[in-house]
This record gives structure tokens, C-alpha cells and sequence, in this order.
């Protein structure tokens, strides 16, 4: 129940890090981390999630210009949702979005099954993570 916390924490400060807009754009959207922010959850370094979260970021902004590309007003939020196991898989991968932003949800899955984690073996329970990624196109 403690790491229960933890991880409401870790997720607030991870949607705070990465739930920005996505913008078409030649450059990929970063965002500075501040070392304070590191927490720990059930052994998990929260720098080794956020690369991963990054890597879905990416995935998401790709395919986010490409739909652009045929539909210039696509905008909505997509929610990713996913558990990383003790032996660093993913479970319970699932991603929710409107109808506009449906063709972006194969890959984001995709990229979800393909994610490693790495073992843990203070990990006692699945982490849960939920991140929403709000989509609009450039003004």
C-alpha cells in the first residue's frame, strides 16, 4: 500500500513531464527531468520509465504528423495504460482515444508489446501507469 503512494506521486510528476501537447513539428517535443523528481517505486528507477514513456511519446508524435497529413483538424487525448510486471514486461497494455485519433492506437500497442523493462526483483506487485497525451494541431 505504500508504494500505492509512490506511484500516485510518480504518475503526477510523470503527466506533469509528458502530458504536454504534441505538435507537428521537425524536431521531437523533450522535456527537462529535474534529478529531484527520481523516485524509486517498488525498485523501479523513474528515469528508466520515463526513456520508455519517451519512446511512446515518439511513436505517438510520428504517426500524430502522418494523420495530420490527411486530416489537418484530428485533435483529441490518448490515453496509454499499461502495467510493467516484476520481470520488466508489459501487461494490460490498452490505449483509449476519440474516433479522429483511432489509427494511431496499432502503433502505440505495438510499441507497448515491444517495451522491456528489465527485471526487478524488489518488485513486489505490477506498477500501473496511465499517460493521457492531449493532440492538436499547429496553429
Amino acid at each position: 500500500m505504500r508504494y500505492f503512494g509512490i506511484l500516485v506521486l510518480a504518475m503526477i510528476l510523470a503527466g506533469t513531464v509528458f502530458a504536454q501537447e504534441i505538435e507537428a513539428s521537425d524536431q521531437p517535443t523533450t522535456a527537462a527531468i529535474d534529478p529531484e523528481d527520481r523516485i524509486e517505486p517498488n525498485g523501479r528507477d523513474m528515469d528508466d520509465i520515463r526513456v520508455k514513456i519517451n519512446e511512446i511519446k515518439e511513436v505517438i508524435q510520428t504517426d500524430y504528423e502522418v494523420l495530420l497529413a490527411s486530416d489537418s483538424e484530428a485533435s483529441g487525448t490518448i490515453s496509454v495504460t499499461f502495467s510493467i510486471t516484476a520481470e520488466g514486461t508489459v501487461s494490460d497494455a490498452s490505449v483509449d482515444c476519440p474516433e479522429a485519433l483511432a489509427s494511431l492506437q496499432e502503433g502505440v500497442l505495438a510499441k507497448l508489446e515491444s517495451l522491456e523493462f528489465g527485471a526487478a526483483p524488489d518488485q513486489t506487485e505490477d506498477i500501473p501507469v496511465t499517460i493521457p497525451f492531449t493532440l492538436s494541431p499547429p496553429q
